[in-house]
């Protein structure tokens, strides 16, 4: 009994105090219109998706009458390295990624894509290559990263109409691509792995890129109405672009990424967090613990808030140099260009989109 107290006091000091009420569910109204329904619905959707594949895959393989269309599938999925060596150029689906569920799903929080510049297309009007190609840096990653799912992997917001000739993939971690069946439902909207290999690969594709740089460990930092942006050590992105050639960086911010969830913090060095830091460096992702609305209830389950999400593209830092192998000094040089571009796209509109007192914090 003693060992168990324990425990629960070790989990109990580990918690900051937060504002998280007593949960006193109020439901969804009945009347609700059915445009709000199919927006909900679309959310849901990319919320549980990775779990939907998972259990049809596992639905598939249980009925021998499926074996003749999954062991054929499973040969493919033992060799097809698609998501790894810059393939998924060819599996990118312009159709897949202009289907209605995409506009229901950004309309439900709402999401909205601002340029601030037009941007030099990479292809012309005949699909000829004229310009560069972009990695666009998104901040900050909250959970889940929702908006850059909706603006970039995706023609919810509009992207190609307002940046024609820009093919882009968003990259994520390599572990969804081994979930079979998601993995090509992921490829379909021109999603792949974030590994330098296959960024460069991507890149020397003629395809775009879209990284969020935080990561992991931003997520952990993500609260409502506070940013948080790990960046200052973040160089990675800055070199592949100097040595992947004609590539320049773009910095994004989403407005509201970080309201979606409200966040139950833990204290630094507390038996939760250090278990939260031990995920991240055992499988590359992390757990925060957090909390929003549920489909059929306002104020709890895993379905996000509908809260507002404008996301500003600044303009591009332009890459003049060339080199497999830059130098530190290059590097930083870059990366200081990033950076000022990324706090002038914040401060000169977050007064416009609920910001006003909410200060930029760059952390390493």
């Amino acid at each position: 009994m003693m060992k168990h107290d324990n425990i629960s006091l070790r989990l109990r000091s580990s918690v900051v105090k937060t504002d998280v009420p007593i949960i006193n569910t109020l439901h969804c109204d009945i009347n609700t219109p059915l445009q709000r329904r199919l927006q909900t619905l679309a959310c849901a959707w990319h919320i549980t998706s990775m779990g939907m594949f998972s259990v049809l895959f596992l639905l598939l393989i249980a009925f021998p009458r499926f074996w003749i269309v999954i062991i054929p599938y499973m040969v493919y999925y033992m060799f097809d390295r698609s998501p790894a060596d810059g393939n998924v150029v060819k599996r990118y689906s312009p159709f897949f990624r202009s289907l209605l569920l995409w506009k229901y799903y950004c309309n439900y929080f709402p999401i909205s894509l601002h340029k601030t510049v037009d941007l030099e297309p990479t292809f012309n009007e005949n699909g000829e290559r004229v310009g560069p190609k972009y990695i666009f840096g998104y901040h900050p990653h909250g959970i889940g990263a929702l908006g850059a799912f909706g603006a970039f992997a995706t023609e919810g917001c509009n992207y190609s109409s307002l940046f024609p000739g820009i093919p882009i993939s968003l990259m994520t971690l390599v572990t969804q691509f081994h979930i079979p069946i998601y993995r090509d439902y992921l490829m379909a909207l021109g999603i792949t792995s974030v590994s330098r290999k296959n960024a460069l690969k991507v890149l020397g594709n003629d395809q775009s890129i879209c990284i969020v740089i935080g990561g992991a460990m931003e997520s952990l930092l993500c609260q409502v109405n506070k940013v948080d942006l790990v960046i200052k050590k973040r160089k990675g992105f800055v070199k592949l672009a100097i040595t992947s050639g004609n590539t320049h960086l773009v910095p994004v911010f989403s407005f509201g990424e970080t309201n979606s969830y409200k966040i139950i913090q833990t204290k630094d060095g507390s038996f939760l967090r250090n278990i939260q830091l031990w995920i991240k460096e055992t499988f590359s992702f992390t757990i925060p613990f957090f909390y929003a609305r549920g489909v059929f209830n306002y104020d709890f389950g895993l379905l996000p808030f509908r809260t507002p999400m404008n996301i500003v593209v600044g303009k591009p830092i332009i890459i003049k140099e060339f080199t497999t192998d830059p130098s530190n000094e290059m590097v930083d040089y870059y990366h200081d260009l990033y950076v000022e571009e990324l706090k002038k796209i914040y401060y000169d509109n977050k007064d416009k989109y609920g910001f006003k007192n909410v200060e930029l914090n760059l952390a390493d």
